[in-house]
């Protein structure tokens, strides 16, 4: 795209001159002396930036700046004007004009306000290519996989993303794929032109999260020199994810619960409300409400969350998708690493489906990244596969309620196991008896006799 610049202004010799000027700069260079010549130059030509009188002998120079806005917001316009008429131009600053300069002006002054206003335009253009990639990056594609359980959660993305659903709980284990989810939500949704801002709760101290969140007034805290926007606010009109929200202290559970109910906030020290137009999704790999059940989680808010909850399924449940996974990651791998790797032997796929994956897609794309890596030739050696886990120690499954027990294999007996069992469940259930005896099936009695056997009361 070349470097177009129209000059629109009713002074014959000013646009002889600047065009001479701007052409040596090495912009191609237009003039118009009228308005209406100017808006068929700007059909004609698609210019970049537009130098505009505000007075011209047959249309108002505002008229034809907001015909500028509203037909192409990428041209920018800067506003020459009149010794004087400062304040037209500002107003034409705030409804779209890039920038001003009052005449008699400085040519240098001219160029170097030109040549801003093309760094900008570069900086919008790469700014749009990036987003671009992002919404090609995150299609419905992204979501690898042939089992009943992925398309059943594609279907459900799309009519939460179809809705606009404001506010979205996203729920599953760690490594199951939450923070792919919630920017393909936003990616395909119409808030896609805007931020997309995530957050880990769990990573950020808590006396930081607050501010962090919600930004801060100058003086509201010692080292509070100047007034700092916070995650919601740079968010607006887009979305932010706020992943291991069961993390969060209960009293910012109580400002989160003030966006979600009155779409504002205050700044940490401030005294104003701040209105936010934000989609907020939430992710968590813990049972919220058993955090609700012991006090650790506000019920209001969990109720509040809980209105759309998308349950990520664990890669165990959906076995059939670790062979598609695996020759996904061979080919992206081999495309960042510079490898070849082609051939996936049987018995290295034997032994990718019978492994129980605790660290879900996340580990399984880790442990694809080592073989492809370190294999020799096209094929993925079996030595290569290398699990986060002890050869030495039992791994059961309780139930569909995926309960897992694990310890040391020179530790096992029958009594530890049923020690561990219990032990698991009731912690699940926060040590509620009549809860816990009906998961295990058996009656509140028998579930008493037993941790009395075991020691457990």
């Amino acid at each position: 795209m070349g470097n177009i610049v129209l000059v629109i202004d009713d002074e014959r010799l000013l646009c002889k001159h600047l065009k001479k000027v701007l052409t040596d700069e090495g912009y191609e260079t237009f003039t118009a002396l009228t308005g209406k010549d100017g808006l068929k130059l700007i059909d004609r030509e698609s210019p970049d930036i537009v130098l505009l009188d505000l007075k011209l002998p047959d249309i108002d120079g505002m008229e034809i700046l907001r015909k500028i806005q509203y037909n192409d917001d990428d041209v920018l316009t800067i506003i020459m004007t009149a010794h004087g008429s400062v304040e037209n131009a500002v107003s034409a600053v705030k409804i779209g004009a890039y920038d001003f300069i009052e005449k008699p002006f400085s040519i240098d002054k001219l160029k170097l306000i030109v040549k801003n206003a093309f760094n900008t335009l570069e900086l919008k253009r790469n700014l749009s290519k990036v987003k671009e990639q992002e919404f090609n990056r995150y299609s419905y594609d992204i979501l690898v996989g042939k089992s009943k359980k992925i398309k059943e959660l594609i279907v459900i993305i799309k009519k939460v993303v179809e809705a606009d659903a404001k506010t979205i709980l996203l729920t599953g284990e760690t490594g199951t794929g939450k923070g792919l989810i919630a920017k393909l939500i936003h990616y395909n949704s119409i808030r896609k032109d805007q931020p997309f801002i995530d957050i880990n709760c769990a990573a950020i101290p808590e006396n930081l999260l607050e501010s962090e969140l919600f930004g801060f007034e100058a003086g509201a805290f010692t080292d509070a020199k100047k007034t700092k926007k916070g995650l919601f606010e740079l968010a607006n009109k887009g979305t932010i994810f706020l992943d291991e929200i069961g993390d969060m202290s209960l009293p910012l559970q109580a400002k989160l619960l003030k966006v979600l109910d009155e779409k504002s906030f205050r700044r940490v020290g401030g005294l104003k409300n701040i209105n936010c137009d934000v989609k907020i999704i939430v992710g968590t790999n813990r049972n919220l409400k058993s955090l609700v059940n012991s006090g650790n989680f506000r019920k209001d808010l969990y109720f509040r969350l809980n209105v759309i909850n998308i349950k990520v399924p664990p890669l165990r449940e959906r076995k059939e998708d670790i062979s598609v996974l695996t020759d996904y990651f061979i080919e992206y791998f081999n495309r960042e690493t510079h490898r070849n790797v082609t051939e996936v032997p049987e018995n290295v796929r034997l032994k990718l489906q019978n492994y129980h994956w605790p660290g879900n897609v996340r580990e399984l794309k880790n442990v694809i990244e080592r073989a492809v890596i370190l294999s020799k030739g096209s094929s993925i050696q079996e030595n290569l596969l290398e699990f986060d886990t002890n050869d030495e120690d039992f791994i059961i499954k309780i139930s569909e309620k995926e309960c897992f027990v694990k310890f040391p294999k020179d530790e096992f007996n029958l009594q530890k196991l049923e020690e561990k069992v219990l032990s698991e469940f009731l912690k699940k259930n926060n040590w509620n008896q009549t809860r816990t005896a009906k998961d295990l099936g058996i009656s509140r009695d028998r579930l008493r006799h037993k941790m009395k056997k075991l020691n457990l009361i």
